[in-house]
């Protein structure tokens, strides 16, 4: 399969190359990268852009402001294609402050047709005999530089949108299913942004919570509350600070010392250390010594 060789935007200059490249095209393919699976507070990291002659790659990190596409996103005249278009476009809301319209999901539109597997891959795999590389899925995007496999990789999230969207545009008139696929699409463009919020009490639908003893939820609560704060001070992702079985297992064990508390299976390195396993063996010992009626609500 011979292709034109992927953009890659990083800069203003090609920024704005790019958005006059993109002023004649009727349908625009969408894709955005995030390192959601990484940080505390996630960001867009990648913009993958196609039309039916070039495939485009932009870097917000590097580019900088990238208002001016918001343009494009918000035209009525230009529909934008996306494959389950719901968190690209929360992201794109979210960051960018982007108004998004008309809109194929080809997501939506496989769903309304009875397709059984609604993942790219498959549909792709169905229609192109395209096999995608699922190797960079869980990569974190917010990370640089960037390699050649991966702008590579990245590029085919919509590369063949277009084509497919047609496909099942023609599928979906044939069945007469066109005006309930529209439907859909348009709730897309005003779904709300929903932000993430913080509920200490939550610490209970850990699994296992709910059948320790008083002492044990106290100190978990306060594992829980630990680890939040970590992850907001650390910009991680709270499961990269902590995982919830290990916070379960040390409210299991409450141990009493650095010893205790580096044999407890799941601990990360940087809490092996003195200072940080001191901090939370401080934080096991206070919890344990609170009355019970500050018990877990």
């Amino acid at each position: 399969m011979e292709l034109n060789s992927v953009v890659l935007i990083e800069n203003r200059r090609d920024f704005s190359n790019f958005l006059q490249e993109l002023e004649n095209s009727t349908h625009v393919a969408i894709d955005t990268e995030s390192n959601s699976f990484y940080a505390y507070f996630n960001r867009v990291c990648l913009i993958q852009v196609s039309t039916s002659e070039q495939d485009y790659i932009i870097d917000p990190l590097s580019v900088g402001d990238i208002h001016d596409l918001g343009e494009t996103l918000s035209n009525p005249d230009v529909e934008k294609i996306f494959h389950a278009a719901p968190n690209d476009i929360a992201g794109l809301k979210r960051d960018f402050k982007f108004v998004v319209h008309n809109v194929f999901d080809t997501s939506i539109a496989a769903k309304i047709l009875g397709y059984k597997q609604l993942g790219l891959a498959p549909i792709l795999q169905e229609h192109f005999g395209v096999s995608l590389n699922k190797k960079w899925q869980r990569y974190d995007w917010g990370k640089r530089p960037l390699k050649e496999e991966q702008i590579e990789y990245a590029r085919f999230d919509t590369h063949f949108l277009i084509p497919l969207r047609h496909r099942l545009a023609c599928e979906l008139e044939e069945k007469q299913l066109f005006d309930s696929a529209r439907e859909a699409f348009e709730k897309l463009c005003t779904q709300q942004i929903v932000k993430k919020h913080f509920r200490p009490g939550d610490f209970l639908h850990i699994c296992g919570a709910q059948s320790l003893d008083v002492v044990g939820k106290r100190v978990l609560k306060a594992l829980y509350l630990f680890r939040e704060k970590e992850a907001r001070r650390r910009d991680r992702a709270p499961f990269r600070v902590l995982t919830n079985e290990t916070l379960l297992k040390i409210a299991l064990q409450r141990p009493k010392s650095v010893q205790d508390f580096n044999k407890i299976k799941g601990i990360p390195r940087v809490y092996l250390s003195s200072h940080a396993a001191f901090q939370l063996l401080d934080l096991i010992r206070r919890s344990e010594e609170q009355e019970d009626e500050a018990a877990v609500k």
